[in-house]
């Protein structure tokens, strides 16, 4: 019974810090529009590393999730994309890839895991 107390800790702290996470990819992509992308690519080594946390919390927490699917494979084409444009200093096509595919997907398992918090309690 205290695992799944756990578990249910661990889903909200994921939906506080995915608030965190789409703030973070914010700055960045504000830091690159500045042409601070040393600022921005320190930055986004730290948001990768939050992202991994998040997919070890989703994954480590599957037993409460019931009947609500969360996929997390849908990220690993994303973020080769992103290691390919970091490797390439293209960083008009990191900033896309922030806003346009990494937050739409964060805020898609947000909206999964209030589901999963909301069927757990």
């Amino acid at each position: 019974m205290a695992e799944i107390g756990l578990m249910k800790e661990v889903v909200e702290s994921a939906i506080e810090y995915i608030d965190r996470v789409i703030i973070g990819i914010e700055g960045i992509n504000e830091d690159f529009q500045r042409g601070r992308e040393d600022r921005a690519t320190n930055s986004i080594v730290q948001l990768i590393e939050g992202i991994q946390w998040l997919l070890h919390a989703i994954e480590g927490t599957r037993a409460i999730h019931g009947d609500i699917s969360i996929d997390i494979a849908g990220i690993n084409p994303i973020f080769n994309q992103l290691v390919e444009a970091l490797e390439n200093a293209d960083y008009v096509l990191l900033g896309d890839l922030l806003e346009y595919e990494i937050i739409p997907v964060v805020k898609e398992w947000q909206e999964k895991l209030i589901l999963v918090q909301g069927s757990a309690y």
